[in-house]
């Protein structure tokens, strides 16, 4: 007889298994958190960048003409900092990569196990 998938183990294990593949909710406010501090250390990061003056910026990008009213190197600074902020987070997505890799789950399929070649 094959177990019964309405019997009270089998709910207990749904359970058990839902509880474990739960994420913690404080990690939610952490990766908030970091989206946060990384903008804006972005942000940052472009005004010191260009205020080195290390690249040529045009004085079209500078000060564009359909927006007048913003200040200097504004919409420039936005790009350096969208450009920082994606070369960050894949960094960031190597690294937690590298360090918690994924295991593979009770329902996933196992890799392929070939057979060696056989050498003539």
């Amino acid at each position: 007889m094959g177990r019964r998938r309405d019997s009270w183990r089998w709910q207990q294990l749904d359970e058990e298994r839902a509880a474990k593949d739960r994420l913690h909710p404080a990690w939610r406010g952490v990766g908030c958190l970091l989206v946060v501090l990384l903008g804006i250390g972005a942000f940052f990061f472009s005004g010191w960048f260009l205020n080195t003056g290390i690249i040529y910026i045009p004085m079209a990008a500078r000060r564009p003409a359909f927006a007048p009213w913003l200040p200097d190197y504004f919409i420039v600074q936005l790009v350096i900092s969208l450009l920082f902020m994606i070369t960050c987070f894949t960094i960031m997505s190597w690294i937690y990569a590298i360090a918690f890799p994924i295991q593979p789950g009770e329902y996933d399929v196992p890799p392929i196990k070939r057979a060696p070649r056989k050498r003539r």
